[in-house]
């Protein structure tokens, strides 16, 4: 069978396209390896260095602040002793104190006053000045809150320290004239515990 002119024509016209195709696909892959040789740059920024403050309350006593053992307490005997708190860290803090007692009988009889302000703080002048924070029972097995809250946040009776500042708190201890028999040969320790935390972004 002999392929008329016009089929050969049309052959000839696909063979064209498909070559044509070809080059197009050749020259598109071209084009795309050619659009990666890109300039680029960079730039670092190094030394970012964070540093977190702290917060640290000391006290200048660390043990047996008010205490009478030797001789023993009679009713009408007190103990009075200045007490430093320090803010030893780099951002302000706020502190609460609480007490917690071995026994709840002596410690029920026992008068603690806390007082800020004193300007002589012994048995003899400590209430002559000063702002009273507390007055109370010593403690209670329980514990019980002297001043502030140590609940997150700002709480009534909260005491405030900058970093690096002090104050002196005064204590006095007291077995009032009117001690009940209850109290005879009783003896009642206290701790008190001192919470602090920072006051920056924490309203």
């Amino acid at each position: 069978m002999v392929t008329s002119t016009p089929t050969k024509k049309r052959n000839r016209r696909k063979l064209i396209a498909a070559g044509l195709g070809g080059l197009i696909a050749v020259s598109l892959a071209t084009v795309s390896v050619t659009s990666l040789a890109l300039f680029t740059d960079q730039e670092q920024i190094p030394a970012n260095t964070f540093t977190a403050g702290t917060i640290d309350l000391t006290t200048d006593i660390t043990t047996a602040l008010v205490t009478y053992t030797s001789p023993v307490m009679a009713p009408g005997d007190q103990n009075t002793a200045p007490l430093v708190v320090t803010n030893a860290g780099n951002l302000d803090l706020r502190y609460s104190l609480s007490s917690v007692t071995t026994e709840d009988v002596l410690a029920g009889e026992l008068v603690l006053t806390i007082k800020s302000g004193v300007t002589t703080c012994d048995d003899s002048n400590w209430t002559a000045d000063g702002t009273q924070l507390y007055q109370g029972d010593l403690g209670a097995v329980a514990g019980i809150a002297l001043f502030g809250d140590n609940t997150a946040g700002a709480d009534t009776g909260d005491r405030n320290l900058s970093a690096s500042a002090n104050e002196t708190l005064c204590f006095n201890v007291t077995l009032p004239l009117a001690a009940t028999n209850a109290s005879q040969g009783v003896t009642s320790t206290a701790t008190f515990t001192f919470d602090s935390e920072q006051t920056r972004n924490n309203p």
